[in-house]
């Protein structure tokens, strides 16, 4: 079986007790023995009753909400729907706003997201700065002006904020006139973080929410579908992807399993075992799949051994995964290997990551962890839905993370 595994699950309905016998000479991806609902917060075990409820009401709109969704994503009108903001619209005067695109993607997108919005609220302009970015592979290189040509956003995203080469840059950044924002500024404040519970009259020349006291998801959901549109050809193949791999526009369950990296930010103790998700699954499975409908879920994962271990534990469910299909498997994503990627490897690394996003996106029901940006992006991309997005670690300061994000 690989890498030394052995698994034998126990499953007590009536308490909800889960006994698992272990032999794993490499990864304690199960604990021995599980209680379902072990590691969840208060907050979570509401929502999937909530979540439970919403599933079984025989008049839902999740499923037409996913429907839409994954057609407006994946129709090409995408531009048209959500044309991208007036980016050149500020005052002839103005200072230049230069966000910083820095840590993992979603990180830097959620990052230039709020940046982004600060901006037209402070009517300024805005460019997006790739100095000394990882993601960048100018970085690899110690070429901190290749940092500055958006080598990472241009090659993936159609335009965020005003080109680099734009008269107005170019003017700007040689008066001087021009600031570099701290995420902080965005993020420490609850209110210029846009949290659900802050509500906002969001009119700029550049970009408008048409709605009056908008909530700041709502508002960030939709900033986020104006100026984020992968290129054409990432966008096909994702799409693509997700049709032959006969999840596109149906019914699945989807789960993020974070690992790599974020053991260097001490969140190993947060981790979620492999046997946390099952039991969850297990709970949901009765709601989200009828009629002798096989039980489909996608695992998007940054350590692909734990799509071995879900498909051991669970054969009666058909788990997809990227996984499957990359040329080197992966072990867990750590951002200070994408400089030293060759092109060949970045571009199915950045594949891969499009398409689980995209799948994550587009689920009956999302079941993943809240340490990991990954999640947050997935949240901002999903139609408006808490129910059905479940984190298994949730908890800030016995608070519902979501509240906070």
């Amino acid at each position: 079986m690989g890498r030394g595994f052995h698994a034998t699950l126990v499953i007590i309905a009536a308490v909800g007790f889960v006994t698992l016998t272990l032999t794993n000479n490499n990864n304690n991806y199960f604990h021995r023995s599980l209680k379902s609902g072990q590691l969840q917060s208060p907050h979570f075990a509401s929502r999937q009753r909530r979540a439970i409820a919403k599933l079984a009401h025989p008049n839902e709109t999740i499923t037409k909400k996913l429907s839409t969704a994954a057609h407006s994503y994946c129709d090409g009108n995408d531009l048209v729907d959500y044309p991208l903001p007036k980016y050149d619209a500020c005052p002839p005067n103005s200072t230049l706003n230069v966000i910083p695109f820095f840590g993992g993607m979603t990180n830097a997108l959620k990052f230039v997201v709020l940046g982004g919005l600060l901006s037209f609220e402070e009517n300024r302009c805005f460019i997006v700065s790739e100095k000394d970015a990882h993601l960048n592979p100018g970085h690899k290189y110690g070429k901190t002006q290749d940092g500055e040509m958006g080598n990472f956003v241009d090659h993936f995203f159609e335009q965020i904020g005003l080109p680099h080469d734009h008269p107005f840059v170019k003017e700007r950044m040689e008066s001087g006139n021009y600031k570099v924002r701290d995420w902080q500024e965005y993020w420490t404040p609850l209110k210029e973080r846009r949290t659900a519970l802050h509500r906002f009259d969001y009119n700029t020349t550049m970009y408008s929410h048409p709605v009056p006291r908008v909530d700041g998801v709502t508002l960030k959901r939709d900033f986020i579908r104006h100026i984020w549109h992968l290129l054409p050809s990432y966008r096909n193949s994702t799409c693509q992807a997700l049709k032959e791999k006969e999840i596109f526009d149906t019914d699945y369950i989807a789960m993020s399993i974070r690992r790599g990296d974020k053991t260097k930010e001490k969140f190993t103790s947060k981790f979620p075992t492999v046997g946390a998700y099952v039991v969850e699954a297990d709970n949901l499975v009765p709601h989200v799949f009828k009629d002798g409908q096989r039980p489909t879920f996608f695992l998007a994962t940054d350590d692909c051994y734990v799509v071995h271990i879900f498909r051991e534990s669970r054969p009666e469910y058909t788990f997809v995964s990227q996984c499957d299909d990359l040329a080197e498997n992966q072990n867990g994503y750590d951002i200070l290997d994408i400089p030293k990627m060759n092109a060949q490897q970045r571009e199915e690394h950045f594949r891969k990551f499009f398409i689980e996003l995209y799948a994550l996106a587009l689920s009956k029901v999302f079941i993943g962890v809240a340490y990991t940006n990954v999640a947050w992006w997935a949240f901002m991309m999903r139609p408006a839905d808490k129910e059905t997005f479940l984190l298994i670690d949730e908890s800030v300061q016995g608070q519902d993370a979501l509240n906070y994000w």
